[in-house]
């Protein structure tokens, strides 16, 4: 009786350690609005559009990257808030509601550029037994601005 109550015991903490990586990654899609504002000596020029980002957040390791697997700074990572960075990008996902805010500003030879974004976060359906449950908020921002995607004297919202 005490063999199969250890080997009970055995399997279930077995399976509780086998089970315990996959919980801790998780996927991030999220849909965004993002607005880039550049501001000129001479003329103000603005964009906006639509944006899909995905993240993977691993609890356990305290870590976060883009889908393509490219590292974010952690600021805060807990159950209510995960704060990140990447070059002047700030990230900042709200667990419980699902939103994500970004937003980044440089200034470099008087061009300023600041882009900002908002949107909604799910977690991805499971994909495959070693990328366990995904969550959404990747994607990379170029740091070149194509003046052809700009509205130069109207709003493009």
């Amino acid at each position: 009786m005490k063999n199969s109550i250890r080997a009970c015991l055995l399997f279930l903490i077995t399976l509780a350690a086998l089970m315990h990586p996959a919980l801790a990654r998780i996927y991030l899609n999220c849909s965004t609005r993002k607005v880039t504002i550049v501001s000129t000596p001479t003329e103000n020029m603005r964009s906006s559009g639509e944006e899909v980002l995905g993240f993977w957040v691993d609890d356990m390791a305290k870590t976060i990257t883009f889908a393509d697997g490219v590292p974010l700074t952690v600021g805060r990572l807990d159950d209510r808030w995960i704060t990140a960075a990447q070059g002047d990008m700030s990230y900042e996902f709200d667990r419980q509601s699902g939103t994500l805010t970004f937003a980044a500003s440089t200034t470099k030879d008087g061009i300023t550029t600041l882009i900002v974004g908002s949107g909604q976060c799910t977690p991805a359906a499971r994909q495959g037994r070693s990328q366990a449950i995904p969550v959404q908020v990747a994607a990379k921002y170029e740091a070149v601005i194509r003046p052809a995607n700009f509205c130069s004297t109207s709003p493009c919202l």
